[in-house]
Formats: C-alpha cells, sequence, structure tokens
C-alpha cells in the first residue's frame, strides 16, 4: 500500500507486465478528481491526455520511457505547429504523473525532460469610455452583472455567486463562486473580500431586487450566455476583448495609470516644472537606480 503524494490517501497499484501510460494516467486523473481537484484542471489533462499523449505514448509502457523517447515525442508535438504555451501543457502532465510514479515507486527514474519556455501573451486592457460603450450594448439581462465585474475586478465566477445579502450599503462582500461545473465553492484565495462600488450601482441593483429575499442570487445566468452576450456587445462596439481583461485586468490598469498621472502631477508642482515632459525626462528613476 502506498500514500499518494497529492492528497494522503492510500493508493494501490496492480503492478502487471506492462504498465501503459494510458492505463495509469487515467487512474491518476481519476485520483485527481476525487481528491477534489478543480473541474478546468481535469478537463486540461484529460485533453492533453487524449489529443496528445495517448496517440503517441498511450501503450507505451511507462517503465521503459527514456529520455531518447520524451525528446522524440517533443519532436513530433514541434512538428504539428502547435502553440509553445500547448506544448509546455501537455509536458507538464506528463511529467507530473512520472513525478507520481516516481514517490509511489512505480517506476525507478524519471526521464529528463526538455526546458520548455513560454513568453507569457499581452495582456490587454481598455478604458472606462470604453467600457461604458460595451455597457451600452447589453441587454438588461447582463447589464448589472458585467457592470459589477467592471466596477470591482472581481472574477466572473464569484459575481455568479453573489446574493442579495451581499450588499450592504454601497459595499459589496465576495464569500463564495461558481465553479466550472456550476457548484458553490469557497473564493479563489478561501479568503472574503469587500468591494466598494458607486451609489449608482447600488441604486440599480436595489430597485431590480427591492421585494427580493436577502438569499435570493443576485445573477443566474450562464457562462455560455455571458460570453455571447459580451461578443454581441463588443462586436457592434468594434473591439475583441475577452471579458476577463477588459473587465477584471483593466480595473487594476485603469487603478495604475491614475496612481502614475498623480505621481507625475505631484513632481511636476513639486519641482516647477512648466511641461511633465521635462519631468519624465530626469525624475522618472525608480528603485533600481538607487544607491
Amino acid at each position: 500500500m502506498n500514500t499518494c503524494p497529492t492528497c494522503g490517501a492510500c493508493v494501490l497499484y496492480d503492478l502487471k507486465a506492462v504498465d501503459s501510460v494510458n492505463e495509469l494516467m487515467t487512474q491518476w486523473i481519476n485520483h485527481l478528481e476525487a481528491a477534489g481537484r478543480s473541474y478546468a484542471h481535469i478537463r486540461k489533462l484529460k485533453s492533453n491526455l487524449r489529443h496528445h499523449i495517448s496517440p503517441t505514448m498511450g501503450n507505451r509502457d511507462v517503465k521503459t520511457i527514456s529520455s531518447k523517447d520524451v525528446f522524440n515525442f517533443y519532436s513530433e508535438l514541434l512538428e504539428k505547429n502547435l502553440a509553445g504555451k500547448t506544448i509546455k501543457h501537455i509536458f507538464d502532465a506528463l511529467k507530473s504523473l512520472l513525478n507520481h510514479l516516481y514517490d509511489l515507486e512505480v517506476i525507478s527514474k524519471i526521464p529528463m525532460f526538455p526546458n520548455i519556455k513560454v513568453l507569457p501573451a499581452a495582456k490587454h486592457w481598455i478604458s472606462v469610455e470604453t467600457q461604458n460603450q460595451i455597457l451600452n450594448h447589453l441587454s438588461s439581462k447582463y447589464f448589472l452583472f458585467i457592470r459589477v465585474l467592471m466596477e470591482t475586478g472581481m472574477r466572473p465566477g464569484e459575481a455568479r455567486a453573489l446574493k442579495l445579502r451581499d450588499i450592504d450599503g454601497t459595499i459589496i462582500t465576495v464569500e463564495r463562486a461558481i465553479d466550472e461545473r456550476g457548484n458553490i465553492r469557497p473564493t479563489k484565495t478561501n479568503k472574503v473580500y469587500r468591494y466598494p462600488v458607486s451609489s449608482g450601482l447600488i441604486y440599480q441593483l436595489r430597485t431590480r431586487y427591492h421585494d427580493y429575499l436577502p438569499e435570493t442570487p443576485l445573477f443566474e445566468l450562464s457562462k455560455s450566455g455571458i460570453q455571447n452576450a459580451w461578443t454581441r456587445a463588443c462586436n457592434i462596439v468594434g473591439t475583441s476583448i475577452p471579458l476577463y481583461q477588459a473587465c477584471r485586468h483593466s480595473k487594476a490598469s485603469q487603478i495604475n495609470e491614475a496612481c502614475e498621472r498623480d505621481r507625475l502631477c505631484q513632481l511636476q508642482a513639486a519641482l516647477q516644472h512648466e511641461h511633465v515632459a521635462t519631468t519624465l525626462k530626469y525624475y522618472t528613476l525608480g528603485s533600481k537606480e538607487r544607491l
């Protein structure tokens, strides 16, 4: 009997003459699912197994996989012109399985893996003015939901789990979220957040739900419905940006831009510069230049 390093549960492997990658990885994924790993993570593992790992290495005996086999697999994936991030996810899944089996002493060594570096994808953001243009083309069914996301920067799953009792004055409290399967969960960090919002937003929420009970969900919306409404509104405005970046990333970037603008104004005033260009040129050194 072995102990799983993932969750501490007891794991039994029925070792045979040949332990295929397909069989052991399926067993491992099922175990992760039973241990409560996120639905999104499990779905990605299953997809990598089905579409990439299984066709090439699925029938291989896991105990015979060598470093050469791994690098040959890497070459095959490169020939398919897959995105670097996709290839990294595939190898992360395979390596995690082999590390797991090594910890359980199912295999005696772990082969070498290529060092796959992926440049971070550019994250875009939009101004409050562009956000308002998009809001103007949303139906009433989705308007308040998107406005809450834009004003607070909270995650969509958290907004979908809001109840009327979470509104207190001009503060919205977030203590739960809806996961990929539609189940109520704690927030991503298991913490409670409180977001200040405008009195205008509170007025609109109170107007819509003035005669509802405190436990009433604010937004009973599907992910697909939200995405379709968002895409239609963006197309009308003539912009293309994911909902997460347009709300959460944009909120953070707007705050950062406002802080930077205030900082420059304070510097310009303190140094009595007529033009802010002078301040930018000579007096915007950061911590890396400090002796």
